[in-house]
């Protein structure tokens, strides 16, 4: 096996050269470090540098705060009782600190089972259990949804030992409260190319899809390649965090180039994504198609306004050539580009006694 470094511009580096065209993985490529390392390694030495910013309020995080909330928020949730190889489960919208917490995690030995934010309480009992979680993040307005579906669970079934929340709620420890914990940071031994820390789990499927660090690492390999931003770029998150490609590009590919990630919890309302746009001096779009057509009918008659905006990268099959021609005339960008790589290739049977 060859163990090379694809993010060190001093080596000469092609993803295509060694990727087979069909998945970004290749068992002959081993990038051996944990996801936290890959993603965040750099993060301290950027200081103040926005990582995310809130797209309505304007609040940001910087990069040495996130790498720090990282570390605290480990320590918090070993003190929790999160052990290495435990499942964390992650159920929510795109919030300002969801991408803290699959690092944090990841810093824990935790594997982190990222769930569709748009599943129902029957649907979210299905993957609580096929995932085994102990523990569950979620964003105070699912909360109903989580109770119902630990109810729907019934008798037998292991239920959640403890639910997490994203952003402050009576009866429940937020992020923000683990992160104050005193506890030490958790010290774990990751084998990066072996140990699960991801597994996506979708609506309607028995099927997930788990990476390990060396596969993350691999696939940010390929986007770094195909989809590069720029440190300081700011990046409009117009994809769920909870999608495969959102968690990838947006959590991961954004924050290892030093780029600020905009965050809009409302997805599909077009004028505040629009607004964030013009307010952040957004440079990227990483959208949805379904976002994009919202952009386009939202769109100002005056594509000057939003003359921040550069590129649109587009998740999801490609548009015929006139959809995409006069979809990049109406928000001002060259042309519509697209994520420029397979999906993610790590997939795996259900869970054994699922």
């Amino acid at each position: 096996m060859t163990t090379i470094d694809p993010f060190d511009p001093l080596e000469p580096f092609d993803p295509f050269d060694s990727f087979d065209v069909i998945s970004p993985f290749d068992e002959n490529l081993v990038i051996d470090l944990p996801v936290y390392e890959t993603v965040l390694g750099e993060a301290a030495a950027r200081g103040t540098s926005p990582a995310l910013i809130d797209g309505v309020t304007g609040r940001a995080i910087g990069y040495r705060e996130l790498e720090r909330a990282t570390r605290r928020l480990a320590a918090g949730l070993a003190d929790a009782g999160v052990e290495q190889g435990d499942a964390v489960a992650l159920f929510a919208t795109n919030t300002l600190w969801y991408p803290a917490v699959p690092h944090a995690c990841a810093r824990t030995g935790a594997v982190v089972c990222v769930l569709d934010s748009q599943a129902d309480e029957a649907e979210l009992a299905a993957q609580l259990t096929e995932s085994g979680a102990r523990w569950l993040f979620t964003t105070p307005a699912l909360l109903p949804i989580v109770r119902e579906a630990q109810r729907l669970r019934g008798a037998g079934q292991r239920p959640v030992e403890e639910v997490f929340t994203l952003e402050p709620v009576d009866g429940h420890r937020s992020v923000q409260d683990l992160i104050a914990s005193e506890s030490p940071e958790p010290i774990v031994d990751i084998e990066p190319v072996t140990d699960i820390t991801v597994v996506h789990h979708a609506v309607g499927s028995r099927r997930r899809a788990q990476l390990t660090h060396s596969d993350i690492a691999a696939d940010l390999a390929v986007l770094a390649s195909d989809n590069p931003l720029e440190k300081g770029e700011r990046v409009l998150a117009g994809v769920p965090f909870a999608q495969q490609d959102g968690l990838a590009f947006l959590t991961q590919h954004a924050l290892r180039c030093g780029a600020a990630v905009v965050v809009v919890p409302e997805l599909m309302h077009a004028p505040e994504l629009l607004d964030a746009i013009r307010d952040q001096r957004v440079r990227t779009a990483f959208v949805t198609q379904s976002v994009l057509y919202g952009l386009v009918a939202s769109a100002p008659e005056d594509v000057d306004e939003l003359g921040s905006l550069e590129r649109v990268v587009c998740v999801g099959p490609e548009l015929t050539p006139d959809t995409a021609e006069t979809c990049a005339a109406l928000l001002g960008v060259e042309h519509i580009e697209y994520l420029g790589r397979q999906a993610f290739a790590g997939i795996a049977p259900p869970l054994p006694g699922a």
